[in-house]
Order: structure tokens, then C-alpha cells, then sequence
């Protein structure tokens, strides 16, 4: 972890070529990489700190949560900032999901969206249950469950209980988004605080005391580098905890508008500053996590309902802690972890896109199948697409209901019906009911498959 401290800014300031001044200030580094690109451009780092910590503070906007030190966090309202928010704004809101207008059809992935949800409900149910699994998964395996994405979407797919603290933590995970969509119109309270972290750290813990309060002064609470042990960050004294936690929650419940502070900045906002003030012994990233989705989906950033972020923050997990030290060593400026974040969020946008590539290409698996299909939902025509590329698959109740955002009755009745057709048979595994496709149905498919254009 590179902790390189900014140097003092000098009052003095010598002019810099326009040019070399420009791609500095356009190009939001920290100190750590910003000495370089000075010494690229041939230009003393030192002293295009201070001219560049000048041209920033023209833009800064103060936040109401105070760091250690007594003062704010703030902003850059960076340029950098507006290009990916624009994709966000584009790709989302309230009934943007489903009412597109001629302007704002031209984003690629905004028609795709459009062409698959106008639908029905069918894509975008599968779509939403796939996400908070995968989240689930994603989030629990970053915090250390020894399990694998394609394990624990199976486990919370059927409904199975979990068998250790690490499946258990994704179970919980899982319970933890769908509270938070439950709680969308309610203001963040400490008591709601405390029962998500409750939620999502049962029976995960070291010691269950610690699920659902705050740390006090006996948690001796280092943040180390785990690949030499380093200390990276100490989190605010515990005897604080409680007052900085009243101002990240006031901040969590404002308006945004005086000043103006685009949604989605604050939840990556709130995101950071939940885990600065760390406020419980453990589970405070998995918390934050949360915390992002919530403030996203109550402002109506229905697009974050389709995309996974840990899964992103997983893969590139070595810049996550780097852009909270960033933040911390250059006076709280959050636009380091902000663009990081919204990094993370753009990578999100072009997973969504291949994701829906796929779709577009179950949709005309499905017409291959031509009569097969006829008379049948959605839901069921995919269960023999599923079935034509493996035939040994077995589905549950359970697992057709959780993959794809339905009940448990509507989830029977589609399996039901696919018996009355004589495309699946029924089989008892102890107290669950096993349904597979019929040797009728693979041979129909088999045929349909040959016969496919």
C-alpha cells in the first residue's frame, strides 16, 4: 500500500506552461502518481502540486462529515466526474427502465434494456435475482468465504441452508439486499444501521456479541495490509463513534440539493464513509456495500438493481483500500475514491451489456425451438433451453423461484404445467420434489436443435 504524503502546499506559486498545466489538473492524480506525470512533462512535482491544489480548490465542495482532524471531506467537481455519471443518468431512473424516448435510445446499452424489458416482467425478474446473488456471493467471498461465485449462486438457488460461517455469510448477504430494498422509503436510523449489520454478520463472527453494536474502547481495531502487515489505517477513536455516525447518517438522509450532490456520488460518498468511521468490530465493508445500493435505489437508480459491484471491487480488490489511503493523506478529498468508484460502476455497465448479449441470445435459442415453446411462459420455454444444453439438469421449487424473482406458487405451477405436457417428470428426494426433463422432451429438443436453420 503506497502511503507517499502530498508535500506542503506552497503559497508562492511559479507560473507553468498552460499545456502542462491543463493535463495536470485534467488528469485527477494523487501525489503518489501525480510526480510522476510532472516529471514526464518536465515540470518541478513540488511546485505543480501547489499550482494544480489551487486550480482544485476553485471546484471544491465541502461536505458535512468531518474527518479526525475536525475538518469536512469534500469534493472536486471534476470533470472527470461528469463522464461516467452521464452513462449512469442515461441508463437509469425511476421508468427510464421501461419508457424510452428517440434522444435517449441512442446509448447501446439503453436499447438493449429497452428491447428486453418491453418483454414483460420475465427478463428483468431473472435479471434482479441473478444480481443479489451474485452480489451476495461477490461481497461474502471478498470478506473471506472459502467458497466459489458458482457454489454459493447454487446454494441460494435451492434454498439450501448453509453449512459453514462462509456460506452462512453469503446467505446473509443475500437477506441483507433484499432488507434494503424492503426499507427504500424509510430514513437510515441507527437502529436500522444496527440491523443490517445484524443481518449480515449472524453467526459470521468471531464472537456473536459483536453482531449489531458498536465498538467501544476495549476493540483494539487496526486496519493492516495482510501482505506484509502493515498498518494502513487506524480507524477514529470509539469514544467518537457514536457523534460521527449521527453526521454520516444526517448526511445519508438530506435532500442532496443545498449544495446539489448528484446521488450517486453521495451513496459512494456514504460507501466511504462508512468504513472511515468503522463503526462495528467487523462486517463494516460488507456494510457499506449495502448502504451504496440503498442511497442508489431511493434516489430511483433502478440500474443499480442489475449490477453487481463487488464482483468489480473483488477483481481489482489492491485499488479499493488504495483509494480510501489516497483520500485520507490529501485532506479528505474524496474524488480519489469517487473515481474509483465510478470506475468500478462503469465496469458494472459493460458486464450488464455482455450479460444482455446473452439474453438476446437465449431469446432466439428459445425461437429455435420453435412449437416446443407454444403456449408456454417465458420462464418455462428457458427451462428447455436449459434442458436442451443439459439434460441431466434437476430444478427444485425453490431453485426455479430464486433464479427467477417469482414466488414459490407461481414457481410450482410453472413446473407443474411443464408435467401436464409430459415435458418434465417428477421424482421425490426426500422431502423434495425433483423435477427433470422427460426422454420425450430431450429427444424433441435434440430434433429441434438438428432441424435449427
Amino acid at each position: 500500500m503506497n502511503r507517499d504524503r502530498p508535500p506542503a502546499i506552497s503559497p508562492a506559486l511559479t507560473p507553468i506552461a498552460p499545456d502542462a498545466l491543463k493535463r495536470l489538473v485534467d488528469d485527477y492524480r494523487p501525489w503518489r502518481k501525480f510526480r510522476y506525470l510532472a516529471n514526464e512533462l518536465k515540470v518541478d512535482p513540488e511546485l505543480a502540486w501547489s499550482a494544480v491544489k489551487q486550480q482544485r480548490g476553485l471546484l471544491w465542495q465541502a461536505i458535512p462529515v468531518r474527518q479526525v482532524d475536525g475538518t469536512p471531506f469534500g469534493f472536486t467537481q471534476s470533470p472527470q466526474l461528469g463522464r461516467v455519471l452521464y452513462l449512469i443518468d442515461r441508463s437509469s431512473g425511476d421508468e427510464l427502465l421501461r419508457t424510452v424516448g428517440a434522444g435517449q435510445a441512442t446509448l447501446p446499452l439503453r436499447k438493449r434494456l429497452h428491447a428486453l424489458f418491453s418483454k414483460g416482467e420475465y427478463v428483468p425478474s431473472r435479471l434482479m435475482a441473478r444480481t443479489i446473488m451474485g452480489e451476495a456471493a461477490e461481497s461474502s467471498i471478498m470478506e473471506g468465504a472459502n467458497t466459489t461465485r458458482a457454489h454459493a449462486i447454487e446454494m441460494l438457488r435451492e434454498g439450501r441452508a448453509p453449512r459453514s460461517p462462509g456460506e452462512r455469510m453469503i446467505v446473509n448477504n443475500y437477506q441483507a439486499m433484499q432488507f434494503i430494498k424492503q426499507n427504500l422509503t424509510r430514513p437510515l436510523t441507527l437502529s436500522t444501521l444496527l440491523e443490517l449489520h445484524t443481518i449480515l454478520t449472524e453467526g459470521t463472527l468471531d464472537s456473536a456479541r459483536d453482531s449489531g453494536r458498536l465498538r467501544d474502547e476495549t476493540d483494539n481495531i487496526r486496519i493492516t495490509d495482510s501482505r506484509d502487515d502493515t498498518v494502513i489505517f487506524v480507524p477514529p477513536p470509539a469514544s467518537t463513534v457514536r457523534e460521527r455516525l449521527d453526521e454520516v447518517l444526517a448526511f445519508a438522509n438530506s435532500d442532496l440539493l443545498n449544495p446539489f450532490m448528484h446521488p450517486v456520488l453521495a451513496a459512494s460518498a456514504l460507501h466511504f464513509f462508512l468504513g472511515y468511521v468503522h463503526p462495528f468490530v467487523d462486517g463494516n465493508g460488507r456494510t457499506a456495500r449495502m448502504l451504496f445500493y440503498w442511497q442508489t435505489l431511493r434516489h430511483g437508480y433502478g440500474i443499480f438493481e442489475y449490477l453487481s459491484i463487488s464482483e468489480h471491487i473483488r477483481k481489482g480488490f489492491a485499488r479499493y483500500p488504495q483509494a480510501y489511503v489516497d483520500t485520507e493523506l490529501d485532506g479528505g478529498d474524496l474524488t480519489y475514491f469517487l473515481l474509483y468508484k465510478l470506475d468500478i460502476i462503469e465496469q458494472c455497465l459493460a458486464s450488464l451489456s455482455t450479460h444482455l448479449k446473452q439474453e438476446e441470445e437465449q431469446a432466439k435459442n428459445v425461437q429455435s425451438l420453435g412449437s416446443l415453446t407454444r403456449d408456454l411462459h417465458d420462464r418455462q420455454s428457458s427451462l428447455l433451453v436449459l434442458c436442451a444444453n443439459k439434460p441431466d439438469v434437476r430444478i427444485t421449487v425453490k431453485s426455479h423461484a430464486n433464479s427467477n424473482g417469482v414466488s414459490l406458487p407461481t414457481a410450482r405451477a410453472d413446473l407443474e404445467d411443464l408435467v401436464s405436457r409430459k415435458h418434465f417428470a417428477k421424482l421425490a428426494r426426500g422431502k423434495e420434489v425433483i423435477y427433470q426433463p422427460t426422454p420425450s422432451l430431450l429427444r424433441k429438443l435434440a430434433r429441434a436443435q438438428r432441424d435449427k436453420p
